[in-house]
């Protein structure tokens, strides 16, 4: 291999690269269609993701032209072209191969994968893998087809035995370098909702960003000095346990409760239903409801339309829902050995005298599961390494047995419980591979449900795309039917209270926005109950160990502990909506952590107001931002002390426990939240109402001086942004701090084929544009919409 040899090896990536490009432009042609299918889009917004998606993927091509040139000089400076051409074959291929599976995963999670992918063991990645993806046709396609048109052009520059250009070589070594320069984000951004700007980021760069994001953090923060410093207002953190405190949660489930027929506390049943997401599950789900059984029982129960889960995905919601314990660093559990014991459902009422069980279909030692539960003292644990005989595991699943034979399996020991108990039972099912045997009928009661709820025909090939999912929550939710038929004959049924709740949404049908991932129902039934409510509050799965334990203590004469390093301050059960709490947020074990607190919800350095609906609008105020990270911070450095410490409660292997005291008032872990400032909407919503729609909404003035004269605007647009029809107020002004409901009616949107859009907002009275913070894209189901559907 001489000098001159190498020489020409400069000048010939320029030409070779063009097989690259054209195989990096099929990539993101085959990942567009793929991940656009059944998606209820326009051809417009269609075309509008795949250019970002394709700019974007060119940005990263250009990014990776330093490096790639370094790894293929070698390679080009062999003498016989075809032997070039396969040498530099091997990296190039392997750069699409990366790019293709990232996109796959994608396809089937729904997120970009990141560094979550540490986060996991290699036998948690060999069971989730074991349901991932199948190698099918569409899959084979979407990595192939960029292969062969990879290998198809450098046969090509073989054939031709192009030499390149030392001009353009330099000039994409350039580009490349300058590529570095242009922020990835940027037109991905401008997309309207989540599910086209998931689809349209380069999964390359969200990976890499990702693992050198979590690389950065993964340092914990210092926990001492400035991290004991007090936020104003606020006692300054306890350097050794800073989540400590007087417990104080109020009884606000106990009005709703009679008393036991025999004196003795009930019963407690906790379900966790793998999945379970509120937009396809209760009344006035976005999607319609797919949980015939769980929506019949919500109208005897106390129901929770605001409902949070604190994690996206299930490695959370143990230590969440029975334990309101912190993250710390990937998942309380993934502290394994050095997870501390603290107070929480199982292990307090288990020092009380009950029998505590805990049923899984799965192998629990996934997210150690198992861990956790011996850690809260659990007496008898059941998962699929001690299911026993007579039971049938899932042969299309790796996760073990599906939810049909985990109801008979906690049903084969009910008749042997003897009260008072606490029981958890965790489904599986509503998971990747969503198969399981008997789907053949499901699918059938599927499409019967699509013709109930009057599904626009429009939107049925997005909902016929995802029939297994959609199956295999019509599975579930019999499975949990067939529960309740049987435990209703039960001794004990008439002395218990069951909770039902989501550990997180399903990320595979496709979420509206953000916070679908979190967005769970939680039904509270119990024969018990006075009668059945709506609670419009929000709350979260951080709220419910304290709320049941005050429900017990005070209502039913238990103890609960006199100190706890409790994050949740208790169901708040108003009937309107609003927030009081303040809580982190975790979407995976290596993600950011998010935090809402007041209507104010800090993400990705972002701030977004949480309006009605469990809708997010993105908020550009510079002294509400400073608030929300200053809340953030603060657990911030009380999780690194825990960290640090090792501990939560230095009495919690066996806590004191005292009898219930009232609080003198429902107490808030965080200072209400500053005012926006400016004019913004507070809140808004959208209803049927005769031929038309009828809009509500709340402007609020944040300034301290009278604000500037608005007309409130509606406009209507179809699923492609065209405007239909705008309608507007009377002109007002709003004093110092002030608020003003006002009410607007829009014609019946006849021009909606499937799903339209209205925007609300103040606007000038001479220009029309808007002037203040608004709500832009609300959807309306127009078959809803005009009534002619329940």
């Amino acid at each position: 291999m001489n000098t001159g040899r190498q020489g020409s090896a400069y000048p010939r990536f320029s030409s070779g690269f063009r097989a690259l490009l054209l195989a990096q432009c099929v990539l993101v042609a085959a990942s567009v269609i793929g991940g656009s299918a059944g998606m209820a889009w326009s051809s417009g917004e269609k075309w509008t993701v795949a250019g970002v998606a394709l700019a974007q993927a060119l940005l990263v091509l250009l990014r990776t032209v330093p490096v790639l040139l370094l790894l293929s000089l070698p390679l080009l400076a062999l003498r016989r072209p075809l032997l070039r051409a396969v040498a530099v074959a091997v990296p190039w291929s392997l750069l699409i191969i990366v790019q293709g599976m990232l996109d796959q995963y994608y396809q089937v999670a729904r997120v970009p994968l990141g560094a979550d992918l540490f986060g996991y063991s290699l036998a948690e990645i060999r069971t989730a893998l074991g349901d991932g993806a199948p190698l099918d046709a569409g899959t084979v396609l979407a990595i192939g087809l960029p292969l062969l048109a990879l290998w198809a052009g450098l046969w090509w520059w073989v054939r031709r035995d192009a030499r390149g250009s030392v001009l353009w070589t330099t000039l994409l070594l350039v580009a490349g370098l300058l590529a570095w320069l242009v922020p990835l984000p940027a037109g991905a951004a401008a997309l309207k909702d989540e599910p086209a700007r998931g689809l349209a980021s380069n999964k390359l760069a969200w990976f890499g960003a990702d693992v050198w994001r979590w690389q950065d953090s993964a340092a914990p923060a210092a926990a001492g000095g400035a991290a004991a410093a007090a936020y104003p207002g606020e006692p300054a953190l306890d350097p050794h346990y800073p989540f400590l405190h007087d417990e104080r949660t109020p009884d606000t489930l106990g009005p709703w409760f009679s008393p036991t027929a025999d004196g003795r506390p009930p019963n407690v049943v906790v379900i966790v239903v793998e999945g379970l997401g509120r937009s396809f599950s209760g009344p006035e789900a976005t999607l319609g409801s797919f949980t015939p059984f769980l929506d019949e029982l919500a109208t005897r129960s106390l129901y929770f339309d605001n409902f949070l889960a604190n994690q996206g995905r299930t490695f959370g919601v143990l230590p969440s829902l029975l334990g309101s314990a912190p993250f710390a660093d990937q998942g309380f559990t993934a502290l394994g050995d050095r997870m501390p014991p603290h107070p929480g459902l199982f292990s307090v009422l288990g020092q009380q005298g009950y029998h505590t069980a805990f049923y899984n279909g799965t192998d629990t030692g996934f997210d150690n599961e198992s861990g956790y539960m011996r850690l809260q003292q659990v007496q008898t644990l059941v998962d699929m390494n001690s299911f026993g005989p007579g039971y049938a595991r899932n042969p299309f699943s790796t996760w073990g047995y599906p939810d049909k034979e985990l109801v008979s399996r906690v049903l084969a020991d009910s008749g042997r419980l003897q009260p008072p108990f606490l029981l958890a039972m965790q489904t599986i099912t509503m998971h990747t591979s969503y198969r399981f045997p008997g789907q053949d009928a499901y699918r059938a009661q599927f499409a019967q449900r699509l013709a109930q709820l009057r599904i626009p025909e429009a939107q049925l090939p997005s909902y016929q795309a995802q029939a297994d999912i959609y199956s295999s929550i019509l599975y579930t939710d019999d499975q949990l039917r067939r529960y309740f038929d049987e435990v209703a004959k039960a001794p004990w049924y008439a002395n218990t209270v069951f909770l039902i709740t989501g550990d997180h949404r399903l990320p595979e049908i496709p979420m509206g926005e953000h916070v679908d991932r979190y967005h769970v129902p939680l039904i509270i039934f119990s024969p018990l109950l006075k009668r059945a409510a709506r609670i419009r509050a929000v709350s979260s799965q951080l709220d419910v160990t304290p709320s049941l334990l005050a429900l017990l203590s005070n209502t039913y004469g238990l103890k609960r502990p006199a100190r706890t390093p409790w994050l949740g301050t208790g169901l708040d059960m108003a009937d309107t909506f609003r927030n009081i709490h303040a809580l982190p947020l975790k979407q995976t074990k290596t993600s950011a952590v998010e935090y809402l607190a007041d209507r104010w919800w800090l993400y990705d350095g972002k701030l977004y107001q949480l309006q009605e609906g469990m809708h997010l609008a993105e908020v550009d105020d510079a002294s509400l931002l400073a608030w929300a990270n200053a809340r953030l911070q603060r657990y911030t450095q009380a999780n690194a002390i825990f960290m640090q410490q090792q501990a939560l409660d230095p009495d919690a292997a066996r806590p004191a426990l005292v009898a219930y005291q009232a609080a003198p008032q429902i107490q808030v872990q965080a200072p209400a939240g500053p005012a926006m400032a400016g004019l913004s909407m507070e809140s808004a919503q959208v209803v049927p109402a005769g031929n038309g729609l009828r809009l509500s909404m709340v402007f609020g003035n944040g300034d301290g001086a009278p604000s500037r004269t608005f007309v409130p605007l509606a406009v209507l647009t179809a699923a492609d942004g065209s405007e239909l029809h705008e309608v507007y107020g009377q002109a007002l002004a709003l004093p110092a701090g002030g608020r003003q409901q006002v009410q607007l009616q829009l014609p019946r949107p006849d021009a909606c084929s499937a799903r339209c859009y209205v925007s609300v907002f103040p606007s000038d009275p001479d220009t029309g544009k808007a002037i203040g913070q608004g709500r832009y894209r609300l959807p309306v189901d127009a078959v809803n919409a005009t009534g002619t559907s329940p």
